[in-house]
């Protein structure tokens, strides 16, 4: 283990320093930052491990008959909601379960959002806007053909409203311009203050499959799974290895902070025992054993 036999180096000189070679410190901080980046890698498939687990929710919003339920359908290659040209047809929330990268998505259908008099369909509205603040990421889907109406923007500030009073941070956005097949020149201009609101937009035709690849990549990227692929890494560390795996690069950095002030090096041993001790924790090891052994093994101190 890279960490024990940089502990081991740095006890022996405490002891035994004028019987060891000059200590080469620019190597020591490569293979510190070496083993800082590798924990970081690790850590980053605690993430991954937890969403293996929970999984993420998708809401899928917006005005009615703008092609939420189409797609729905079409990213999820499944029949699960009603289609048809009559706004409002959906007034509860229909779910689709799909794979994505190895990650298990509930895709969340809802109600289209407006004002009403039906009480079914207002009950319906007001699921719609529950599911929004509760997903993990957000899907508001705007016809294309039609571009940008009031209605709309009552829905993108209400998403902002909701941004600024809540305690925790509104789910990432992604503004779908669906029907796209629809329009003149295949494109819609948005108003000024639109255009950069969301954290991505993409062009659909939900009702012939267009765009739902490019839809999969922006929720990849959000989600922060683009660089991870399904047939990639397959093991993710698990809360308590990640506690101990945050104990260890904590540790890493308090002793790069020593060295940067030229602390004594006995400075240097309390926070690599501390790394050390952290990763023997993840694989059972005795450290003490092993830092003795690797002093007398590779030092050749005592013979």
């Amino acid at each position: 283990m890279q960490c024990i036999e940089m502990l081991a180096e740095i006890e022996a000189r405490l002891d035994f320093d004028d019987e060891m070679p000059p200590l080469d410190t620019n190597l020591l901080i490569s293979r510190i930052n070496e083993m800082t980046q590798r924990v970081q890698q690790a850590l980053e498939t605690a993430n991954r491990g937890q969403l293996l687990q929970s999984g993420l929710q998708v809401a899928i919003i917006g005005r009615p008959n703008v092609g939420k339920s189409s797609l729905l359908n079409a990213w999820s290659k499944s029949e699960k909601a009603i289609v048809t040209q009559i706004a409002g047809t959906t007034r509860d929330i229909v779910e689709a379960g799909i794979v994505v990268q190895g990650i298990p998505v509930t895709l969340l259908d809802t109600a289209g959002i407006r004002e009403t008099n039906d009480f079914v369909e207002s009950i319906g509205v007001q699921r719609s806007e529950a599911a929004a603040l509760g997903a993990d990421m957000i899907i508001m889907v705007i016809n294309a053909a039609e571009g940008w109406k009031p209605e709309d923007h009552r829905i993108y500030e209400w998403l902002k409203q909701n941004q600024k009073v809540s305690e925790t941070p509104l789910a990432p956005i992604i503004l779908v311009l669906n029907k796209i097949d629809c329009t003149p020149s295949g494109s819609i201009q948005l108003p000024h203050i639109i255009e950069d609101s969301f954290n991505r937009k993409v062009l659909t035709c939900a009702v012939k499959g267009m765009g739902i690849q490019d839809l999969e990549s922006a929720f990849l990227e959000l989600a922060g799974l683009e660089n991870i692929s399904s047939g990639g890494r397959q093991w993710a560390v698990n809360q308590r290895q990640a506690e101990q795996l945050l104990r260890t690069g904590e540790s890493l950095d308090r002793l790069k902070s020593s060295m940067h002030q030229d602390l004594p090096i006995d400075f240097w041993t309390i926070d690599l025992r501390e790394a050390a001790l952290a990763l023997g924790q993840i694989g059972g090891e005795d450290i003490s054993e092993e830092v003795l052994s690797n002093i007398f093994g590779k030092f050749c101190i005592g013979k």
